[in-house]
């Protein structure tokens, strides 16, 4: 379970914008000066001037789920033109939807761009993108993320030559996209940064960090609301964090989560596990799995598995001696070193508890 070998890390460097044209960098010129007058930070105007319009018919896809997935959406919203928005996850009845939709573009446009964001693929994901950008006679993705990839994930897609990665594992992938388009700093654009990195490292202790969370993933999973988290994505682009629209939804979220949460105290299993102390626990996919732990109340555990029952598997360690992204690799999944995930089959998770734990056992 341990270790530290990991696929090497392409840093952010410099990396190319995306394509805006002559007429553009003109109107933005006087954008950057009413930016300047109204106290907005100056990189923001100079960004503008570099892709306030784009050549090419830009989609951004990004990961459903969670503030890091809405907000790295978001902030590619704020920074140019996008003309679709795909929010997805990592099942693969889900990828083949949005390659679908992508090909469909395809069809219709001749050159595409793709900005893809904060989702750790395999090669099978990464494959199914060529397919659905076959038809593009001009295309480029750009794909920035934080999580470990494989190193035959990284290597399929530079064998493509139309891909590019910028991964930097230390930071969010909502801080990896401000940092991409060169806004740090900006006053709106930095809530959204402190809340990618306060959930995502499990910490919660910004007073809306699970509210949002608990209005995200209640949308996904119990409203199948797909369009709301998009509208989301575009109210974080304006700086809106919170309104009634959104206090409203958590409303109906929180007796929803009071539900689960008492079944879950009730069910969580311990085991010993090639010499670990592993937990598991079963739950709806409408609870984060930090929470799902941390309302367990087991202590002095080295990892610990939520078990969805729409057959995810969230792996996260409560030792350093525990590497989460090795695991996860193992069940064909992936992720951090302190959290990572995978998907099991819905057979297996039909089958009770005690299989899916025979399952994971037999695979580490």
């Amino acid at each position: 379970m341990g270790g530290t070998n990991e696929p090497p890390v392409r840093g952010l460097g410099n990396p190319r914008p995306f394509k805006a044209g002559r007429r553009s960098a003109i109107k933005c010129k006087h954008v950057s000066v009413f930016l300047r007058l109204f106290g907005w930070s100056y990189v923001v105007a100079q960004h503008m001037s570099r892709n306030a319009e784009l050549s090419r018919d830009l989609c951004v896809v990004s990961h459903e789920e969670d503030i890091d997935g809405i907000g790295s959406a978001a902030i590619a919203i704020k920074s140019i033109k996008v003309r679709c928005i795909y929010l997805t996850g990592y099942f693969k009845d889900e990828w083949l939807l949005l390659s679908k939709k992508i090909e469909k573009r395809c069809q219709e446009k001749v050159s595409i761009e793709l900005l893809i964001t904060d989702l750790n693929p395999n090669v099978e994901m990464i494959e199914a993108i060529d397919r659905s950008l076959a038809r593009c006679e001009d295309k480029r993705v750009v794909w920035i993320d934080h999580h470990v990839w494989s190193e035959d994930a990284l290597l399929k897609a530079r064998a493509l030559g139309y891909i590019e990665t910028y991964i930097d594992r230390s930071m969010t992938a909502t801080e990896n996209v401000i940092r991409y388009f060169g806004l740090e700093g900006v006053a709106d654009i930095s809530i959204i940064a402190y809340l990618s990195r306060d959930t995502d490292y499990g910490l919660f202790s910004h007073p809306l960090s699970e509210p949002l969370t608990d209005v995200i993933r209640y949308s996904l999973y119990r409203k199948n609301d797909r369009k709301f988290l998009v509208k989301l994505a575009r109210k974080f682009s304006k700086g809106i964090i919170w309104d009634y629209e959104i206090d409203n939804i958590w409303a109906e979220a929180k007796r929803e989560k009071e539900k689960i949460l008492e079944d879950l105290r009730r069910n969580a299993v311990i085991r010993d596990i090639k010499g670990y102390r592993a937990i598991f626990l079963t739950s709806d996919p409408m609870i984060s799995s930090k929470i799902a732990i941390r309302e367990a109340g087991v202590k002095d555990y080295d990892v610990a598995f939520v078990i969805y029952r729409n057959g995810s598997i969230t792996i996260a360690r409560g030792s350093k001696n525990v590497n989460c992204a090795e695991i996860a690799m193992k069940l064909g999944g992936g992720g951090h070193p302190h959290i990572a995930g995978a998907q099991i089959d819905k057979k297996v998770m039909e089958a009770g508890l005690e299989e899916v734990i025979k399952y994971i056992a037999e695979r580490l």
